[in-house]
């Protein structure tokens, strides 16, 4: 039967004393591990250079989030006039639609005693009908 060999990683007291939990430590070192090795740490140690970095970093974070913002900012207003459309010509349907229907059960209970011309009103309403809803004009 194969012994599983045991490894022991040093964590000199310096370090250890600044984190509360090393396990979560060692565990991040040993995902990590490849890329520690390709840190160099000599620059690392120039913390000039490092914030150098950070900083263009930053302007360019908030760059990307000011054009996003203004894409966002667009798209909001697209959709919001897209909704706005879409519910005024649902509510002038509806409305055309009750006219119509109302002009049908007026003819239904009157007949010919109708006190207004049933075709021109009929007419009328389909006049509005394309006008506002299919977006045609008068030819």
């Amino acid at each position: 039967m194969k012994r599983k060999t045991k490894n022991y990683l040093l964590i000199p007291d310096k370090f250890a004393q600044n984190f509360d939990d090393l396990e979560f430590i060692i565990d991040e070192l040993i995902v990590y591990f490849n890329f520690l090795n390709e840190i160099d740490f000599e620059e690392l140690k120039q913390m000039n250079s490092l914030h150098d970095s950070l900083d263009k970093i930053r302007e360019e974070f908030s760059n990307i989030c000011q054009v996003y913002g203004k894409l966002r900012q667009e798209y909001g207003v697209i959709y919001f006039q897209g909704n706005e459309l879409f519910t005024r010509n649902t509510v002038t349907g509806i409305k055309l639609g009750l006219l119509v229907g109302k002009l049908e059960r007026a003819k239904s209970i009157w007949g010919s005693d109708l006190s207004l011309d049933y075709e021109a009103a009929k007419e009328l309403i389909n006049h509005f009908t394309t006008r506002y809803l299919f977006k045609k004009d008068d030819e």
